[in-house]
């Protein structure tokens, strides 16, 4: 069975940052470990979300025993860095599993921001960008995030797409409008591979947890052998399906449990060449 070490974000009642990642690939699957960069009770857009950023030490004391397992990672998938000491942190067991591994696949999420603005520490965003990105096979930012990660301010999708490009081999970014319709666009370093767009229905109101799940999806299907283009069709075609139900339901959170045959079952929405 292939295995994922996630070092994201740990929310109990809130399916987001790891709960929302671990959920997904074992779904389809493939097995998920945790490192939880924060221990909270709910997401902060309800309240006051209760724990907070997790001790680096009790962190790295988490990750000697796992790494004393001898567990063969297939790839590592960092989200959300709850302190600036986590990034050197994920730096240190990402080159471990690298140096067991080779040819284990890095995604790094890069949870920093959106809606015009960071929800992290510049520091920390800038540390995430100098630190972590270029460890990165597969980065899935938003499309403000990459604003941010490139120093720029993408208003075309020919802005999107020469953004994107050297951020990481392969590059999903969501939440990129499309006239009246949002959805990702891939770059790949691929030798004459074509840029991909997917566009659907702007939901007017949706759960956090979104990009979690579709980051975890998207390389849960890479590992089962997809192709770029296949693991993106089949994870935005999945999360859609789910965000559709969220949306019908008034739902408050993403409906994983209920909604899980979705993971397995939903209909790949097809890319377009851009």
């Amino acid at each position: 069975m292939q295995t994922v070490l996630i070092i994201s974000s740990f929310v109990s009642a809130s399916r987001v940052g790891a709960t929302a990642a671990a959920f997904c690939l074992r779904r389809l699957g493939i097995e998920a470990i945790v490192l939880p960069t924060t221990l909270m009770g709910r997401h902060p857009g309800w309240g006051n979300p209760g724990g907070g950023a997790s001790d680096v030490n009790q962190l790295r004391k988490m990750w000697e025993a796992i790494e004393s397992q001898e567990i063969k990672f297939d790839a590592v998938l960092t989200g959300y860095m709850g302190d600036i000491s986590h990034i050197d942190l994920s730096k240190k067991i990402i080159n471990s599993v690298k140096h067991s591994n080779p040819n284990a696949l890095i995604l790094v999420d890069p949870v920093m921001g959106d809606n015009g603005s960071l929800y992290i520490p510049e520091e920390r965003a800038n540390s995430i960008a100098s630190q972590l990105l270029p460890f990165a096979d597969i980065a899935t930012p938003n499309l403000w995030e990459l604003s941010f990660l490139s120093q720029s301010t993408p208003k075309t999708l020919s802005d999107t797409i020469e953004s994107s490009k050297p951020l990481a081999p392969i590059t999903l970014v969501t939440s990129v409008m499309d006239n009246d319709k949002i959805g990702t666009v891939l770059t790949t370093a691929a030798k004459d591979s074509a840029p991909l767009q997917i566009s659907h229905e702007k939901f007017e109101t949706v759960p956090h947890g979104g990009g979690d799940a579709l980051a975890a999806t998207f390389l849960a299907h890479l590992l089962k052998g997809k192709s770029a283009q296949g693991a993106m069709e089949y994870a935005v075609g999945s999360i859609f399906q789910i965000m559709t139900s969220a949306n019908a339901s008034d739902a408050g959170e993403l409906p994983l449990v209920r909604e899980q045959s979705a993971l397995t079952e939903a209909s790949p929405l097809k890319a377009k060449i851009i």
